[in-house]
């Protein structure tokens, strides 16, 4: 239709010479055809596109509309925190937060280079450092479309829409927006990718980095772009496309290639592949106290979840308090082709308790950095355990080490067993929720705890000792699951 509105008025203006019309009309035709043979082409490549810039398809990403909950509606008292944040958000949009925020509003490689180069200090381009710039390219572009199913299906109204206003970003184009859905944030999801991505690649500098991809997340927030729920969500998406990543040799190539020039621009002889746990107070932001805005969220979700406590999810929510690596062994095991024991399955089963252990000792960083009331305290009320409140007051509910642990082994698993991506991440997802249908947990600390997971599973990607339990756990699901239709 397009290329005929542009040939039309052409028609309309030229000569009547009825020999010279059949001409141009032919031609007319042909360029139509060639045009709409070029769209065509193009359109062909870009379902192939993946193979080029992505490391999967949409179709072979976690899928986001099974694993994450449907966005909050604006009826709904779980908006609250949604409608806090845009509040915060459009309140420093005149600081020097606010410029960077705008700033960063242009997507792809390049804001992703520059973003980046700043926290490893060096110049990263197309032409300087073409390996580093690839890595960003395909990890960032596949942390993205990890979100599109989601927005697709909610097609959920941007907030400078919502609230009848314009988009602030400097580079947001605000048609495109509008036509766009908000719910997972694709920024947030480039940009988490990115940043885990290089973490594992540099891990001397992983807690710079790990900022710089959080606050890029929220950027999106202070511009209108967004609404938090988008951001959190698309961090989730991104985690879960980053452990789907790691099933691909293109990625584990991209990575030593781009680390290799990262050593050669550095100038460094031997680099240290393994360093400490990041921090995860120079990463995520503390929580609200109860004098912030922002507690509201936490405390319209403490209610809507206590609702839960009583049927089949709050039996559920009693049974997941268990931490051990024989439960999720149990747990994970029923949402996969085969059970997961140390009889039936043990180098799979040498996986988890490996990746267990780790995310135990991140667990134990992560809770040393300040201490949080737990919510049924906070609230004057008794948890869904009394029994257990005692206890539980006298540990930091910040941030949930059952929700550093479930995520992070779901997120394992998925890099074990690919084909039961979905069903693993929603038993993960879910087994953090249950933390806060029992009133141990607000749902801040369960979110960052999931962060916690993914950047801890990056940083373990480089010791060797993981990498060899990882293969063994693979092989062996592949030869007690039967061959694939790849295969």
């Amino acid at each position: 239709m397009h290329c005929r509105l542009r040939i039309i008025p052409y028609l309309c203006t030229m000569k009547t010479n009825r020999v010279y019309y059949m001409r141009f009309r032919s031609l007319g035709l042909l360029a139509m055809i060639a045009v709409c043979a070029t769209l065509n082409v193009s359109a062909q490549n870009s379902e192939r596109r993946p193979n080029n810039t992505t490391y999967f398809s949409t179709d072979e990403l976690p899928d986001p509309t099974v694993y994450l909950p449907v966005p909050p509606d604006t009826a709904n008292t779980l908006f609250v925190d949604d409608f806090m944040r845009w509040i915060w958000g459009k309140s420093v949009r005149d600081s020097a937060r606010g410029k960077q925020a705008s700033w960063e509003s242009l997507y792809g490689v390049r804001r992703m280079a520059t973003v980046f180069g700043e926290a490893l200090n060096m110049d990263i381009t197309e032409e300087s450092t073409p390996a580093i710039w690839r890595l960003l390219q395909r990890v960032g572009e596949t942390g993205n479309k990890a979100t599109g199913k989601a927005k697709r299906k909610y097609m959920r109204m941007r907030p400078f829409a919502r609230m009848n206003e314009h988009v602030w970003g400097e580079f947001d184009n605000e048609w495109d927006l509008r036509h766009n859905g908000s719910y997972p944030s694709g920024h947030t999801g480039f940009g988490w990718s990115t940043a885990l991505a290089l973490a594992e690649m540099a891990p001397e500098f992983q807690d710079t980095i790990l900022r710089r991809g959080y606050e890029y997340g929220d950027s999106r927030v202070i511009v209108g772009a967004h609404w938090q729920s988008d951001v959190d969500a698309g961090r989730l998406a991104a985690s879960a496309a980053f452990a789907r990543m790691h099933t691909s040799s293109e990625y584990t190539e991209d990575l030593e290639d781009a680390r290799a020039e990262y050593q050669r621009v550095k100038g460094i002889k031997v680099q240290q592949t393994t360093a400490g746990y990041p921090h995860i107070e120079r990463i995520i932001d503390f929580p609200a106290d109860t004098a912030s805005y922002r507690h509201y969220g936490d405390v319209a979700y403490y209610w809507n979840a206590k609702t839960e406590r009583t049927g089949t999810r709050g039996e559920e929510a009693v049974s997941d308090t268990s931490c051990t690596a024989n439960y999720f062994m149990q747990t994970y095991g029923a949402c996969t082709n085969i059970p997961i024991d140390r009889t039936s399955t043990p180098d799979i089963a040498a996986f988890v308790d490996r990746v267990f252990d780790e995310l135990c000792n991140a667990c134990s960083q992560a809770k040393s950095t300040g201490f949080r009331q737990r919510p049924f305290l906070r609230m004057g009320d008794h948890s869904a355990l009394p029994e257990k409140d005692e206890r539980y007051s006298k540990s930091s509910s910040y941030p949930s080490s059952h929700s550093i642990i479930g995520w992070g082994v779901a997120l394992a698993l998925v890099e074990v067993m690919p084909d039961c991506q979905n069903s693993i991440l929603l038993r993960g997802y879910e087994y953090g929720r249950s933390r806060t249908i029992l009133g141990f947990h607000f749902k801040s600390d369960v979110q960052a705890g999931r962060l916690v997971a993914s950047y801890t599973l990056a940083r373990l990607h480089n010791e060797p000792d993981f990498r060899r339990l990882l293969a063994a756990a693979q092989k062996e699901y592949k030869d007690a699951s039967g061959p694939t239709p790849e295969d």
